[in-house]
């Protein structure tokens, strides 16, 4: 058995537990490892937000009213869930973006550099067209990439919260009301809110 395999059936075997309480013993001895590789799943099944109570030595069991069951999901639906939670982060405020991005970490995890890394590379090349309503900010943006320009941006909720990045202009996206604009770092590809970007500054090549 593999062991993405053995997390979710680690799952199953907790919820039909009928005392509620599952030593790691018991466990090691229904899929066939040892108590110490049933410790390093539960602390990954943990890690990941499944709700699980206990730990070594005491036995582990699901909280109540813990959340909903966990998911079994292929690569291609895992791919699909990743770039539709990246477009939520764009798009949703308060507790909803940031559990989009509490969702799009743990998949990033699951997924794997490499993955993560060509699902990037598809948001970057989406085709968007010319925005209906062009904005400053979005002239200014389009102009800089045009000439070759780097820019330096602050970003962030508010002037006073704001963080600094600099690179070279990209590609930008609309998403209904949302403006995303993209930014090449030397750190790699950031995707930024248009309405978190608080001052905008051109530097010419």
């Amino acid at each position: 058995m593999s062991r993405s395999r053995r997390l979710v059936e680690l799952v199953r075997a907790l919820k039909e537990a009928e005392s509620g309480v599952v030593t790691a013993r018991a466990l090691a001895e229904r899929f066939d490892v040892s108590e110490r590789t049933i410790y390093r799943d539960m602390a990954t099944l943990i890690e990941s937000g499944v709700p699980i109570e206990g730990e070594a030595g005491s036995g582990y069991q699901l909280a109540v009213g813990g959340g909903p069951p966990p998911l079994t999901l292929s690569w291609p639906e895992a791919e699909a869930a990743w770039l539709g939670t990246t477009l939520l982060t764009y798009l949703a405020k308060d507790d909803r973006e940031a559990a989009a991005h509490r969702v799009k970490a743990r998949l990033s995890k699951v997924l794997g550099d490499d993955r993560v890394a060509r699902l990037d590379r598809i948001l970057e090349t989406l085709e968007t067209g010319e925005s209906p309503n062009p904005t400053p900010l979005l002239n200014a943006w389009n102009r800089a990439r045009e000439r070759g320009e780097t820019v330096k941006v602050r970003y962030g909720r508010t002037r006073e919260t704001a963080t600094e990045y600099a690179g070279r202009p990209g590609q930008t996206l609309r998403l209904g009301p949302a403006l995303v604009l993209f930014l090449e770092t030397a750190d790699g590809m950031m995707a930024l809110r248009g309405d978190r970007i608080v001052k905008l500054v051109v530097h010419a090549p």
